[in-house]
C-alpha cells in the first residue's frame, strides 16, 4: 500500500505542471488573417497549445484595422481571459488597452511586435533592427556603395517596420552614393503589386529592393514579369517562406532572413508563467541570412 502511493506520488511529480484541472483561457488579438506570415503564426500557437489540454485559445483578427485590435483586447479584457496575445499594428494607442489588462491581472504576451511602454508581461521576437542593418550591409556591398534602392516597408505604425528601417538607414546613411526611394505596402502582396504599379507607370527606376516582407516581394516579381522586367536585381526580404526558397534557387532573390513566428515560444512563456517559472521581460529570437550558398540547407518556416 505504502509502495503504490509512493509510485503514485512519483508520477504525478513527473507530469508537467501546465496539465492541471484549472483551464486557461487566451485571447489572440491578431493582426490580419490576409497575411501568410500572420496565418503561419496562428498555425503554430494552434499546434503548440494543443499539447497543453488546459489552454484553451480564442483567436479574433482586426482585419488591419487599429481600432478594431483595441476593441478585440478590451472584449478579452471583459471575458476576463487569462493571457492575451497580440501583435500591436500601433505601439502607442495599444499601450493603453494593453495597460488595462495589466491592471486587471491579465498578463500580456508580445510576438514580433512591442509597444512604446511596459505594458506587457514579455515580448518575444527576432531582432527587427539588427536585420535591418544586415540587409543594408547586404545591398551595399552588392551595389558596390552606389545605386538606388527601394524599401517596400511593412505597415508605418508597427515597431518591426520601424526598427527594420531604423537599422536599414542607419548603415545606408554612410554611403551618400546609395538613394533610398520608401513605398508602403503593409507587408500585403495585393499592397506591393499596387505599389510596382504605380511606379512602372511613372517609370521610376532603382538598381534593388529590400522588402520588409517575402510576401511582398512574390507581388513585386508578379509585377515585374508582367513589365518585362530584369528579375535578377538584387532583392532581400524578410521571413524565409517557401517561395523565397524558390526564388533565391532560381537567381531571382539575393537573401532573406529566417524570421520565426514566435508562437512556439509564446506558448512556453505562457506555461511557464503558469508553472511560477521565471519569464525574461524581453525575449530575443536567433536569425539567420539564408544565400544561394545555404538555401538548400535550411527549411523555411512556412
Amino acid at each position: 500500500m505504502i509502495l503504490k502511493k509512493l509510485m503514485i506520488f512519483i508520477i504525478l511529480c513527473l507530469l508537467p505542471l501546465s496539465i492541471s484541472a484549472k483551464e486557461y483561457t487566451i485571447g489572440f488579438a491578431q493582426d490580419t488573417l490576409k497575411n501568410d506570415w500572420r496565418l503561419a503564426q496562428i498555425e503554430e500557437l494552434k499546434d503548440e497549445a494543443k499539447k497543453h489540454p488546459n489552454l484553451k485559445l480564442i483567436i479574433k483578427s482586426a482585419n488591419a484595422k487599429v481600432s478594431k485590435q483595441i476593441r478585440d483586447i478590451e472584449i478579452f479584457i471583459e471575458q476576463e481571459v487569462d493571457f492575451i496575445i497580440t501583435s500591436p499594428i500601433e505601439a502607442n494607442i495599444t499601450s493603453l488597452a494593453l495597460k488595462k489588462a495589466i491592471d486587471k491581472g491579465i498578463k500580456v504576451i508580445l510576438l514580433s511586435r512591442t509597444v512604446n511602454s511596459d505594458n506587457y508581461t514579455t515580448f518575444i521576437s527576432p531582432d527587427n533592427e539588427k536585420i535591418g542593418e544586415e540587409a543594408a550591409k547586404h545591398l551595399v556591398d552588392t551595389l558596390d556603395k552606389k545605386g538606388v534602392i527601394l524599401e517596400l516597408q511593412g505597415i508605418k505604425t508597427a515597431t518591426s517596420t520601424i526598427k527594420r528601417s531604423a537599422g536599414f538607414n542607419k548603415i545606408i546613411k554612410q554611403y551618400p552614393n546609395i538613394k533610398v526611394i520608401r513605398k508602403n505596402a503593409n507587408f500585403l502582396r495585393a499592397n506591393a503589386i499596387t505599389v510596382m504599379q504605380e511606379l512602372y507607370k511613372k517609370d521610376i527606376k532603382f538598381d534593388a529592393i529590400f522588402s520588409h516582407s517575402d510576401s511582398m516581394l512574390e507581388g513585386v516579381r508578379k509585377v515585374m514579369r508582367k513589365y518585362k522586367k530584369d528579375l535578377t536585381i538584387p532583392m532581400i526580404g524578410i521571413d524565409y517562406i517557401k517561395a523565397s526558397q524558390s526564388a533565391i534557387l532560381s537567381g531571382e532573390q539575393s537573401a532573406t532572413f529566417v524570421y520565426q513566428t514566435s508562437a512556439k515560444e509564446g506558448v512556453q512563456a505562457i506555461v511557464d508563467i503558469i508553472n511560477n517559472k521565471a519569464v525574461k521581460k524581453n525575449i530575443t529570437l536567433d536569425t539567420l541570412k539564408v544565400t544561394k550558398d545555404n538555401v538548400s540547407k535550411i527549411q523555411p518556416i512556412f
